[in-house]
């Protein structure tokens, strides 16, 4: 028997749930979802969905998720409004004074850095000096490529970029990104890109390597 086709807005919900779980096929979210709840998936019943359930459900994936990445999933599936996970909106603004540097995060949610080099929905960019820092651009990325051509599609939206900070990514892809003149920095666990940026501000003020002082007041991105 076919299963049931999904509404726009739940198969949305259920492509976000997955990329908040790292490694995960959403071919296995959805039977497990389908499993659980019956068929066919709505809305209601996503939204119905408590956390300890989704907890007890999720348990039964394969592979080990972080309490984070499990209530990333669950809100992406049972939030009110799916414009909740849009992506925040660079202010229109002068480039900030004194020497600076563009760096890109890899993010899910608002300002979350809490994305995968391979699996984030978008590249936000900022412009960070040594007290202060503000979002620049809002790169999203093209969910529908695959395999060598999402690879360098992914680099490509570093272009203008020094540092690109992301809770994980490929050797390879690593590579590559270093190639284009970007420093891979990887971060454990997610955390708010204000932490991070406001940390990176610090090491500038101070004595930074000489490898982030050359980078030191190139030309923003265009």
């Amino acid at each position: 028997m076919e299963s049931s086709p999904l509404s726009e807005h739940v198969a949305l919900r259920i492509g976000l749930a997955a990329r908040a779980l790292p490694g995960l096929n959403v071919r296995a979210l959805l039977a497990l979802l389908t499993t659980n709840l019956g068929t066919p998936l709505t809305e209601e019943s996503l939204t119905s969905l408590s956390p300890k359930k989704w907890r007890s459900m999720a348990a039964k994936l394969d592979g080990e998720f972080s309490r984070f990445e499990l209530d990333s999933a669950h809100a992406a599936l049972c939030s009110l409004a799916v414009g909740e996970v849009n992506a925040p909106q660079a202010v229109s603004a002068t480039s900030l004074d004194g020497p600076s540097i563009t760096v890109a995060m890899t993010s899910n949610r608002e300002q979350e850095l809490d994305g995968h080099f391979g699996s984030c929905l978008r590249m936000l960019v900022y412009q960070v000096t040594a007290d202060a820092h503000q979002l620049i651009d809002v790169r999203e990325v093209n969910t529908e490529l695959k395999g060598e051509e999402r690879s360098v599609y992914l680099v490509s939206l570093l272009n203008g970029c020094d540092l690109l900070f992301t809770l994980s990514i490929g050797g390879p892809a690593a590579a590559k990104v270093t190639r284009a003149g970007v420093h891979p920095v990887k971060v454990k666990t997610p955390c708010a890109c204000a932490e991070q940026l406001e940390e990176l501000s610090s090491v500038i003020a101070g004595t930074p390597p000489r490898w982030l002082a050359n980078k030191l007041s190139k030309p923003l991105p265009a």
